[in-house]
């Protein structure tokens, strides 16, 4: 967790604060007994003297009266150079240190809830982009730490959070606090990397959501084994979009802006709950109300199974019939989605 400025430099002044206390303490004792006071309140003039001089005010009402307090004065005086040239020195190396941990995401992140995307490869770029606008928490791990300052622009700091360093090493996964996490995605561009990164985050939250990209869809059932919620081949995707474009190009193009919102509009997901409007209706009864309310297109479901995972059933019969736990999968533009989920009355995802 970061600290604030005001325990970072307490922390590095202490030594100082003690040493001007000390010189303080000095100062006023010498000049009482070389002016040769003997009351209380002439102890209290001296700490007066001892302040303004050490503070450099000099109001000049009470001065030495002899040569001995006045050498004693001019020694004093060149200490408070030195205290107050060491104390500037300790503040801009403070505040210059602060700035670069702040800078590359040293200290680490507080966001709970969020998403972790450990690479910065291509694909986690475009993940990043994504989840983004659809107006997601990110902390993002990428291996370069020149990329830190750039990529924090993407965002403001209370949406986007960046650091750098190895994507399977535990310091930084706790620094992008991988254990409070919603999700994590694993797309380092290096499929050995990417393994060990997710057999990392699996042992630090076991029941964090993982989505990995590997190169190698041999990988997949290695991967799945390992304890990771999705794996996805951009290889193989991509593939089966350029088939899809050598002869039904229109549905290569749906499918390719359906995946993102840059187009104005996507499918989403929303989790029924028993007070939800559609959280018991049939198929053909739910598609009824989701038109009315959105003009939303219902597309298909989901529904966990014994084992607690998800299946999706695209174009279900009529008559199937929703219950609550459920996920219903509409389609619409970005207006209607959001109608969408203000009528239904639960945030999309799960």
């Amino acid at each position: 967790m970061r600290r604030s400025y005001a325990t970072v430099l307490f922390g590095r002044l202490w030594k100082f604060l003690v040493a001007y206390v000390a010189v303080l303490v000095v100062a006023a004792v010498g000049f009482y007994l070389l002016e040769s006071y003997s009351t209380p309140a002439e102890m209290l003039n001296s700490f007066y003297w001892a302040m303004v001089t050490l503070s450099t005010i000099g109001y000049g009402d009470i001065v030495p009266t002899n040569p001995a307090a006045k050498v004693f004065t001019i020694g004093i005086a060149a200490t408070e150079v030195f205290l107050g040239a060491y104390l500037v020195t300790v503040v801009i190396s403070v505040v210059s240190e602060e700035s670069q941990h702040r800078l590359f995401g040293t200290f680490g992140t507080d966001f709970a809830g969020h998403i972790v995307v450990l690479g910065h490869s291509p694909v986690a770029g475009s993940a990043v982009r994504e989840l983004l606008a659809q107006e997601e928490k990110v902390a993002l791990v990428t291996e370069d730490s020149t990329e830190v300052p750039t990529l924090r622009h993407l965002a403001d700091e209370k949406q986007l959070f960046v650091t750098y360093g190895h994507p399977g090493a535990a310091e930084i996964l706790k620094r992008v606090n991988v254990a409070g996490a919603h999700s994590v995605i694993v797309a380092t561009g290096d499929d050995t990397t990417t393994l060990v990164a997710a057999l990392n985050v699996r042992s630090m939250n076991p029941t964090v959501r993982i989505v990995v990209s590997v190169g190698r869809p041999e990988l997949k059932q290695t991967l799945k084994a390992a304890g990771v919620t999705y794996v996805a081949s951009p290889a193989e995707m991509g593939g089966r979009l350029c088939a899809d474009a050598a002869f039904r190009p229109e549905v290569a193009n749906m499918v390719e802006d359906l995946t993102t919102t840059q187009f104005g509009a996507d499918m989403e997901e929303f989790i029924l709950t028993a007070t939800t409007p559609v959280s018991s209706q049939s198929l053909r009864d739910a598609e009824a109300l989701v038109r009315a309310a959105s003009d939303c297109l219902v597309i298909g479901y989901a529904r966990a199974g014994p084992d607690g995972e998800y299946g999706t059933v695209l174009n279900p019969p009529t008559s199937f019939q929703f219950r609550p736990g459920d996920a219903i999968i509409v389609v619409g533009t970005l207006e209607n989605l959001h109608r969408m989920q203000k009528w239904i009355g639960v945030p999309q995802g799960r």
